[in-house]
């Protein structure tokens, strides 16, 4: 009889063991300590381990795993021109086949109203960079949302498209001789909101105050302010219209300040979802203080895309623009292309581009070949 209860009690004394090793965060009667005042007797309170630390539960909602989606594009290019060896703008580069860009981006949820992304940059003949790292505030009140760290300004229809993301082979000169050909990249706060109207328009304001090196000067010290005021709607039943317009001032690349104005509208029509036409144009008008008479420069291009059997477009481009700099003067592009998307991953493109010369230059004319790819869970093509 002994020897049994001596056997039972041992058993008994194992499984309890067994019970907290599995269960290690388990409050024993040895040492439990009372419970906070008002807090249900099953929810998770922080413990103690052996060396006295203490174990805080993780929050709910909030993943315990970091496991971003993350994406991977490249753009390879190989282009040919008329210009001889003997024209200042000709370039042997320019002729070979290369490495437009390359970029690794890393996104997730950090909770259920906060995402981060992370995207390095590895640009032709360039070393590698911090393009954006951002965290966004997505589910503010007053259907507010903010952006924190650096990242790509909403400004007109373009500048949140990398180069690979665009519908033609380079940013139109338009824009790209103000804003750069890669667009605006900024370091500082985003704060976007629905603006209430008496009306119920779908209107929409995006605020920005960043570092002054924004629009391409080298005053860090100052902030640079974009704004950007959007309107869209349904249209033709199965299409779409945006309109907007976006303003930028702060420390210049060629003077002391300089203000930029681009208006901006898009209109898509979908005859069927295999046949849509998108049409886009862009202005810019450009105040760059402390340039004389090339204070005021301008600039619009506009855009015509028609998508069919899903996977195809065809576009042509018109460009006109102001030189932002010396040799000074307006040039006229203009650039038909054609696109095929091979997957949802792959891009393929042709684009044919002429130019017209500033001043005794020969006119730059272009066959461009551009293949696009991206790897991972982000469609960055799309």
């Amino acid at each position: 009889m002994k020897r049994n209860f001596i056997s039972f009690s041992l058993l008994a004394c194992c499984f309890l063991g067994s019970k907290a090793w599995a269960n290690p965060g388990m409050v024993t009667p040895g040492n439990s300590s009372p419970s906070p005042a008002g807090m249900d007797a099953g929810a998770a309170v922080p413990n103690e381990d052996e060396s006295g630390r203490i174990i805080i539960p993780a929050i709910p909602g909030v993943p315990k795993i970091f496991l971003p989606d993350i994406g991977i594009a490249g753009d390879f290019a190989f282009e040919k021109n008329n210009l001889p060896k003997t024209d200042p703008r000709y370039a042997a580069i320019d002729q070979q086949p290369k490495i437009r860009d390359g970029q690794a981006v890393f996104f997730s949820p950090i909770d259920p109203f906060t995402n981060a992304q992370f995207t390095i940059d590895i640009p032709q003949g360039g070393a590698a960079n911090i393009e954006e790292a951002w965290v966004h505030f997505n589910k503010l009140p007053g259907d507010t949302a903010v952006r924190l760290g650096r990242f790509l300004p909403q400004f007109g229809l373009l500048d949140l498209m990398n180069t690979f993301q665009l519908p033609m082979y380079n940013r139109p000169n338009a824009i790209a001789n103000y804003l750069s050909p890669d667009g605006l990249i900024g370091t500082g706060a985003e704060v976007n909101f629905y603006v209430p109207n008496p009306w119920d328009l779908n209107l929409k304001a995006d605020l920005n105050a960043v570092r002054g090196d924004v629009l391409g000067g080298t005053n860090n010290l100052d902030l640079a302010y974009l704004s950007t005021l959007d309107y869209s709607q349904d249209a033709f039943r199965t299409g779409s219209f945006e309109t907007g317009v976006s303003v930028a001032q702060g420390p210049s690349p060629v003077g002391r300040s300089e203000t930029l104005v681009e208006p901006y509208f898009q209109l898509q029509y979908a005859a069927s979802q295999r046949r849509v036409w998108t049409w886009s144009t862009e202005g810019m008008l450009a105040d760059r203080h402390g340039q004389g008479d090339e204070n005021f420069k301008q600039g619009v291009y506009s855009f015509l895309d028609y998508n069919f059997a899903l996977r195809y477009h065809v576009g042509f481009l018109a460009d006109l623009a102001d030189q932002a700099v010396a040799p000074y003067g307006r040039q006229l592009t203009i650039g038909p292309n054609a696109t095929w998307f091979v997957s949802d991953n792959t891009r393929l493109r042709i684009q044919y581009t002429h130019t017209t010369p500033l001043g005794d230059m020969r006119p730059n004319e272009t066959i461009s070949f551009q293949a696009t790819f991206s790897l991972g869970n982000l469609k960055q093509l799309s």
